[in-house]
């Protein structure tokens, strides 16, 4: 959905439009990949889903929930399929608990196999002004990426996505592909770290593990187009229904840029609500903060017993 953002203290404090508006970055990020291989590998991925992936077949991709019984979501995965398996990311800190779910409940008589690539391939993302560019730069061979979709040139995989109106591109590669690494340095562009990627996901919105550990609903961490309520039935999908049905969500995602440093945990708010702090990171000076906030939070509320220039971002 659209980002609002809304000023509730001083307006020289920035937070996500700039983003967009910075070079494009190359960003390693900390992932699960695993690979699931089996004729029945997207029916049965479509029963552990809350989206449909039905329509999933080789050379797409298709982002997904996965939600305990709850509804609250447990992993948010990438699927590319690969033609005789498919290619399922997600985030690093769920990789025990999300393969567990993976095989869960496989019928004896269904040939499904889940292999770890961790630490044989890495996931980077790149965010910014025009990342498709900075793809052409590093392969001009490439052809150009649509959503949906991926593209593979010497085994390494790209693709094209959107998260609150930016764009994001995706790329796979195998730890020890020189050529993808010498590219990068013969473009004169750099990878950043991991700390940079906490920065740059907050900055777009995007949940990490600590938005995505079985505490919130997709509604709470902005991930309600994840959620397919015309398809058959999976963990979560009775209070998704409900949900859907009889009531609206309390919750809703917001970003927080400050000009000091804030803490994880509860803050209360100038209009009798709170917002708790799920992640912070800090670059260049700006302090960045996730939270989680009731759904009817004040535009113009601020932070109460707490010394800090500020700007909320409604996601």
């Amino acid at each position: 959905m659209p980002v609002s953002p809304v000023v509730v203290a001083n307006p020289s404090v920035d937070t996500m439009s700039n983003l967009s508006e910075n070079p494009a970055q190359i960003y390693l990020v900390k992932s699960s990949i695993s690979v699931m291989e089996g004729l029945e590998s997207v029916n049965h991925l479509n029963n552990i889903l809350s989206t449909d992936i039905r329509t999933l077949d080789k050379g797409m991709r298709i982002d997904g929930l996965i939600c305990d019984p709850n509804g609250r979501v447990a992993d948010i995965v990438n699927c590319y399929h690969m033609g005789n398996s498919i290619l399922i990311v997600g985030i690093d800190s769920n990789s025990e608990s999300t393969r567990e779910l993976l095989t869960k409940g496989v019928p004896w008589d269904k040939k499904l196999s889940l292999l770890d690539g961790n630490g044989a391939l890495e996931h980077l993302k790149i965010i910014g002004q025009d990342p498709s560019s900075l793809i052409e730069s590093l392969y001009p061979e490439l052809s150009k990426l649509s959503e949906n979709t991926y593209s593979e040139f010497e085994n390494v995989v790209f693709s094209l996505g959107t998260h609150n109106e930016h764009e994001i591109i995706d790329v796979i590669v195998r730890s020890d592909n020189s050529d993808f690494y010498e590219r990068i340095e013969k473009c004169n562009h750099r990878i950043s770290n991991i700390e940079d990627w906490d920065f740059a996901r907050i900055a777009v919105g995007y949940p990490g593990s600590n938005e995505v550990n079985t505490k919130y609903l997709p509604h709470d961490i902005g991930m309600l187009n994840l959620i397919s309520l015309n398809k058959g039935c999976y963990p979560g999908q009775e209070i998704h229904a409900r949900l859907d049905s009889r009531s609206k969500p309390k919750k809703r995602m917001v970003v927080l840029s400050t000009n000091d440093v804030m803490e994880i945990g509860k803050h209360s708010l100038s209009d009798g609500s709170s917002i708790k702090i799920t992640s912070i990171a800090v670059k260049d000076g700006l302090h960045l903060s996730m939270g989680i906030c009731s759904v009817d939070v004040s535009t113009d509320a601020t932070l109460v017993n707490y010394n800090v220039e500020s700007k909320l971002t409604l996601l």
